[in-house]
């Protein structure tokens, strides 16, 4: 099977996400949706209208992540764009059911603008809107044409697994070039964000590793902070684009990588009790060690 294959007809019966063929693969088709040009980045009344049809055409079966938490977003892959909402989550009165979103879409604008001033050989997604549809917060960004790293990871060979490993070090060390203002003293997400933990929906364990007082590093640089196979787009033994840059801020090589490790890595010890045979299990802990 070929790593890099993107057409959803052609994926075997064997293959994992072969119940999921939209997911972490996309070959552009001549019949894609596109979104009208007239309409990007406004929120115009008329291109509001036009964004909310654009959000009716999301349905269950474009959707290729459910997010289990009531307040979090589902994600839907429509032709040539990918949309974040929750508008399919029932509104019930009196009771809170999605998430202010506002500072993180704000914050992957920015990110996504600065990220693509030092990653000029690869694709950084174009957010093509970020604002309310009926009270709730729609993110519309481009669709990157390959295959996620997660997603070709079942048919990649040792050697191939170390080299994009080796790739996204880099990347991680272009960005890393970016630093803040020198008036900056303190780590923040792009647009300062005063309550990540009910924003984002990230771990107190992650806040307090960002922002403890115990954190004195002085490096901010920045850092895309998510960046796990599932975020990184692949193509002909190459990487090709890294999205999902929301919880991008000036973090600095090491607090990244701390929390890279013990929030977004799975743990040796949760797969203690399943007696795998050790070269799975260091398949499943490869990408831990990104950071070192």
């Amino acid at each position: 099977m070929n790593p890099y294959e993107a057409s959803p007809e052609k994926i075997p019966a064997t293959d994992r996400y072969v119940l999921e063929p939209l997911y972490g693969r996309y070959s552009p088709r001549p019949d894609d949706f596109v979104p009208n040009k007239c309409h990007i980045n406004s929120t115009s009344p008329e291109s509001l209208k036009y964004w909310a049809s654009v959000l009716e055409r999301c349905d269950v079966f474009i959707r290729i992540y459910e997010n289990i938490d009531d307040e979090g977003r589902d994600v839907f892959a429509l032709g040539s764009v990918i949309v974040k909402s929750t508008h399919l989550k029932e509104k019930l009165e009196g009771k809170k059911v999605h998430r202010d979103y506002s500072l993180a879409d704000m914050n992957e604008v920015r990110a996504t603008a600065l990220a693509r001033s030092v990653l000029t050989n690869i694709k950084i997604p174009e957010i093509y809107f970020a604002g309310k549809i009926e009270g709730r917060d729609v993110l519309i960004q481009e669709r990157i044409p390959g295959v996620g790293l997660n997603v070709a990871w079942q048919y990649l060979s040792q050697a191939q697994k170390e080299s994009f490993k080796l790739q996204a070090r880099n990347l991680l060390h272009r960005l890393q070039e970016i630093q803040p203002p020198s008036t900056q003293t303190h780590r923040s997400y792009l647009v300062p964000d005063p309550d990540p933990v009910e924003h984002r929906g990230i771990q107190t364990l992650e806040m307090d590793i960002i922002f403890g007082a115990d954190n004195r590093n002085p490096d901010l640089s920045f850092m895309h902070n998510d960046l796990s196979p599932s975020n990184i787009i692949v193509d002909n033994d190459r990487i090709v684009g890294l999205v999902d840059w929301e919880m991008a801020g000036c973090f600095g090589w090491d607090t990244a990588g701390i929390v890279h490790v013990q929030i977004r890595s799975p743990k040796k010890e949760n797969f203690a009790a399943l007696e795998l045979s050790q070269e799975l299990l260091d398949d499943i802990m490869f990408w831990n060690n990104l950071y070192d």
